[in-house]
């Protein structure tokens, strides 16, 4: 019996664990992640007694796949609907309100985003801390490079479900995937986390906001499951955060908390407040989901830039670059043998 193909994946965010739980047994696979623990932007910040999540504020479904994975997970309590009062407004007037109800769910992690990733992180081997810092071919399959020096392979197959400017930075010049990457612009995004002893009913959960330095807001108290203290977690518009991406921390905090002020009135000085950059957020342009495998090469890229910046625009592109690499183990039995095309160009 022929050996299973090693497979690396670098990033353990949502494009990452999908692609992972795609190869399932037909590959061994091993998930590469900078950070302390996997999900990317299904991220949540715990200060007693107040938690926030801080990255995506909800999902929902529309293709039927993915709609299928939520069904799954609501059926085992880790999701649930978000029944929000949900409003748009411009500058400084609500323009539009509906209830979010179950003609058109919009679900989150019971208790935390990070309910979701940890389902899907169940039973993969995810290398936390570990920064991968550069690829290099060789006879027997890619080797990866970490920031502490340590050495990671050989790998039959490559997948950077990373944002396109990271993954450019480690791409080499000979795959066409790099060229790829480095076209997407990718816009940042500021996330301020309140904490208040009490936040009075500000009629609504959750807010669109435009013509503003926000984008949203929310009451995070209202999501299902949420045991944390009082709060509202605010995220900026992308483009006035890469206006202000290198700005001081304090004054981005205070900018925001004025933009705030004109829609919610004085709540005072709140008992806790902590900002995150988001470097990486969104991008205004979609791409092909073909352009993103390098058969010659072994390479694939993944992620929620790929196509719009939702969660599950992240899980679709991961299942997509699984699919690939399955096709070309299933129409081509010697694509895992060492030999790479990069291997012999050095």
């Amino acid at each position: 019996m022929s050996r299973r193909p090693k497979v690396a994946i670098i990033g353990a965010g949502v494009a990452g664990l999908s692609a992972a739980r795609r190869l399932g047994a037909r590959a061994e696979t091993v998930l590469f992640e900078k950070s302390r623990g996997p999900g990317g932007r299904l991220a949540h910040r715990r200060a007693e007694p107040f938690g926030f999540d801080f990255g995506a504020q909800f999902v929902t479904a529309r293709d039927p796949m993915f709609r299928a994975e939520i069904e799954r997970l609501a059926a085992a309590g880790i999701v649930a609907p978000w029944r929000c009062r949900f409003v748009e407004i411009e500058r400084d007037r609500i323009v539009a309100a509906q209830r979010w109800d179950e003609e058109k769910p919009h679900f989150v992690g019971v208790g935390r985003m990070t309910a979701m990733a940890a389902a899907w992180a169940a039973g993969l081997d995810i290398r936390r801390t570990t920064h991968i810092t550069a690829l290099r071919p060789e006879a027997t399959g890619w080797r990866l490079l970490d920031k502490a020096g340590d050495d990671h392979g050989p790998f039959d197959f490559v997948v950077l479900a990373i944002p396109a400017a990271q993954a450019s930075d480690l791409l080499l010049p000979d795959t066409p995937l790099r060229g790829l990457a480095q076209s997407i612009r990718m816009k940042g995004c500021f996330a301020l986390m309140l904490g208040f002893d009490a936040v009075p009913d500000l009629g609504f959960d959750a807010a669109l906001i435009r013509q503003s330095p926000l984008s949203w807001l929310s009451v995070t108290g209202s999501r299902p499951g949420q045991d944390g203290g009082a709060g509202l977690l605010l995220l900026s518009d992308n483009d006035w955060a890469e206006r202000h991406i290198e700005d001081p921390p304090d004054d981005i905090a205070l900018r925001l908390r004025e933009a705030l002020r004109p829609l919610v009135g004085e709540l005072g000085a709140p008992r806790h407040s902590d900002l995150h950059r988001w470097r990486y957020a969104n991008c205004d342009r979609q791409v092909s989901p073909a352009a993103l495998i390098d058969a010659d090469n072994r390479l694939g890229l993944c992620g929620d830039w790929t196509s719009h910046g939702r969660v599950e625009a992240a899980f679709l592109s991961g299942m997509r670059v699984a699919e690939h690499f399955l096709a070309l183990q299933d129409s081509a039995p010697a694509f895992s043998s060492p030999a790479l095309s990069l291997a012999d160009q050095e």
